[in-house]
């Protein structure tokens, strides 16, 4: 369901009519297809897709956020080292998630950090992403005691389940939940259905924002560009994940 998908989809679809005849119908799913993909590669369209997701839960400093038992922190954020060719961690675009834990951490706000995150669908030969995490968090200043690691999960319900096991294990009974801000609705939302009568209350601690405070104007905000592009696919992703998610707990 990304715009690029669709929009490719919507390109074979109108050639497809094109060949049978229809000429007018062909022409102006094209038309569709190319001015929605332009529409989702613009900076503005971007912005506006990840604005309200981000604005539920926007970023509060390390100092400023609640005293809690845990923190954990998702996955998402880099890769492990693929030697020989890749000998160093890798770092995305959400490696910011890592810097936050271990900035409460060393800000007092929790005793343990519970780093989650497994491997993508085809590399299950490589190590963990959590792994990774935790050699990332250690050089920050989290020692190997306070950590704890899932590296089974591969998507966020899966971390919520399977990271229910570890937040038993610490006896964290206040989990301050780290991951993105255009991720953390649908997070949010899953990690409350999965702990839904466990006794443990999830906070929710984001970082890594890209729209707050950041409108882009004139008309450069008008040019398509590959990050709008992909921004808008993440947004787009979001939205449809707390779709699935509002199906799934009824709300």
């Amino acid at each position: 369901m990304s715009p690029l998908m669709l929009g490719l989809l919507g390109g074979l679809l109108s050639l497809g009519l094109v060949w049978r005849g229809r000429r007018r119908a062909g022409m102006a799913v094209a038309v569709l297809s190319l001015g929605g993909l332009w529409a989702f590669s613009t900076p503005w369209v971007a912005w506006a897709l990840a604005m309200p997701l981000e604005s539920r839960h926007p970023p509060v400093p390390a100092a400023a956020s609640p005293v809690a038992d845990a923190v954990l922190v998702l996955g998402g954020a880099m890769e492990a080292p693929l030697p020989p060719e890749q000998p160093h961690i890798g770092f995305g675009a959400a490696a910011d998630r890592v810097w936050h834990a271990a900035a409460l951490y060393r800000a007092g706000k929790a005793r343990w950090v519970l780093a989650i995150g497994g491997n993508r669908p085809g590399y299950e030969d490589v190590a963990p992403e959590a792994e990774a995490m935790a050699e990332v968090l250690r050089a920050l200043g989290v020692p190997a005691s306070a950590l704890r690691l899932e590296g089974r999960s591969r998507n966020t319900r899966e971390n919520a389940a399977n990271s229910l096991v570890l937040v038993r294990q610490v006896g964290a009974k206040r989990v301050l939940l780290v991951t993105s801000a255009l991720h953390m609705p649908r997070a949010l939302a899953v990690f409350q259905g999965v702990f839904a009568g466990s006794g443990v209350t999830i906070i929710p601690a984001a970082t890594d924002a890209e729209a707050l405070g950041d409108e882009p104007g004139g008309w450069m905000a008008w040019l398509p560009d590959a990050k709008s592009l992909e921004g808008s696919s993440r947004a787009v992703k979001e939205v449809l994940g707390l779709a699935q998610v509002g199906m799934t707990t009824g709300w």
